[in-house]
C-alpha cells in the first residue's frame, strides 16, 4: 500500500487518523485562526494536487489550510515539509508552484503531556524557500529517514519567514 512517505502511515490510515484529529483539534483550529467555521476537504484534488486539507471561514473570506498531525514522545521542536523536491507529490513543490496553495499550513503535535502548535504563513515561508533553493541550502533540510525537509523552530526569530510556534499543555489546549 502506497504511504505517505518516510516512516509514516499507509494512506487510508493517515486519513482516518486525519479525520480524528481533526475532529478532536477542530475548535483548537478556529481559535487559532480567527475562524468562524472550517471544513476537512482532504482526499479530493485539492488535498492532492495543492496541500489543501482544509477550508476556513475567517472575517467571510475561505483561506486554504494545509495540516499535518503528529502524535510522537519526542518533541523534535520542528515543521516537516513532505517529500523530496524532485517528487511530485513534494508539499514545497506544490507550495512554491501551484497558483492554488494553502493560506496557511498547520502542524499540531502531541507530545505526552504538550501540544505544539506551528502555524505557517505560506506566503511568507515561500521567500525563505526560495532563498534556500537560489542559494542550494534546501538540501541541508532533508531528513532522509522522514523522506521530508525539516526545519528546526529554535533556528527563527519570532514571527520569522511567517512562523508562529507554541508550546501548550495538553490540559490547556481549547479542544
Amino acid at each position: 500500500m502506497l504511504n505517505r512517505g518516510g516512516l509514516n502511515l499507509d494512506y487510508n490510515k493517515g486519513f482516518q487518523i486525519e479525520a480524528e484529529k481533526f475532529t478532536l483539534f477542530k475548535p483548537t483550529l478556529l481559535k487559532l485562526l480567527t475562524a468562524s467555521n472550517i471544513e476537512l476537504v482532504t482526499r479530493g484534488m485539492l488535498d492532492t494536487d495543492c496541500g489543501i486539507d482544509a477550508i476556513a471561514k475567517i472575517d467571510n473570506q475561505h483561506f486554504f489550510i494545509g495540516l499535518r498531525f503528529r502524535t510522537t514522545l519526542k518533541d523534535y521542536n520542528s515543521i516537516t515539509l513532505s517529500r523530496h523536491f524532485k517528487d511530485n507529490a513534494s508539499e514545497i513543490k506544490k507550495f512554491l508552484f501551484n497558483k492554488v496553495r494553502p493560506d496557511f499550513f498547520i502542524q499540531i503535535t502531541e507530545v505526552n503531556n504538550d501540544v505544539r502548535i506551528t502555524e505557517i504563513n505560506i506566503d511568507a515561508f515561500i521567500m525563505y524557500l526560495q532563498f534556500l533553493i537560489k542559494n542550494n541550502q534546501l538540501e541541508n533540510h532533508y531528513n532522509e529517514k522522514l523522506k521530508a525537509y525539516e526545519f528546526k523552530l529554535k533556528n527563527f526569530e519570532l514571527g520569522e519567514h511567517g512562523i508562529r510556534n507554541y508550546l501548550i499543555e495538553k490540559n490547556k489546549v481549547f479542544t
